[in-house]
Order: C-alpha cells, then sequence, then structure tokens
C-alpha cells in the first residue's frame, strides 16, 4: 500500500510521509510529542479522514529509512 494504484494518494505512506517531514519543517522543532505531531498535521493539511494509526504507520516507515527517531515511546525527533 505504499503506491496505491486505485486510492487518492493522499493515502499513500509516502505521500503522508512527506507531509509529516513539511509539519516537521513547518513548526522548526527537532523534537516533538507524537499526538502533537498529529494535530499539527491534521491541521495543516486539513486531512481529518486520516487516522492517528495509520499517520503511525507513515511514522514506522519514516523511522525505518532513518527520518526519525522514537523515544520514550511518545517522542519523536527528525534527523534531517
Amino acid at each position: 500500500m505504499l503506491l496505491p494504484q486505485d486510492v487518492a494518494p493522499e493515502k499513500s505512506l509516502y505521500v503522508i510521509g512527506g507531509r509529516i517531514i513539511e509539519t516537521f519543517n513547518s513548526i522548526n522543532l527537532r523534537t516533538i510529542d507524537t499526538k502533537t505531531l498529529y494535530t499539527s498535521y491534521v491541521s495543516m493539511f486539513r486531512q481529518q479522514d486520516l487516522s492517528f494509526s495509520y499517520f503511525l504507520y507513515a511514522l514506522d516507515w519514516l523511522y525505518i529509512i532513518g527520518f526519525v527517531e522514537i523515544y520514550n515511546d511518545t517522542k519523536i525527533k527528525r534527523c534531517f
């Protein structure tokens, strides 16, 4: 489901991951609480239908490729 063919691009983990990076850049913080990042994302992109679980999948993908670090179970640190 990274590159969905029959689903809107906004549901792609690549697009959500890219938007998470944009959100990090716009708030200009190195670390942030996961819920705060999600709230900022939803308000910035007006994407109320994005579930928190799906948002976490995109964060997991960013962690796997080394763009973020996760610590204290709730804090996200950007590595870019």
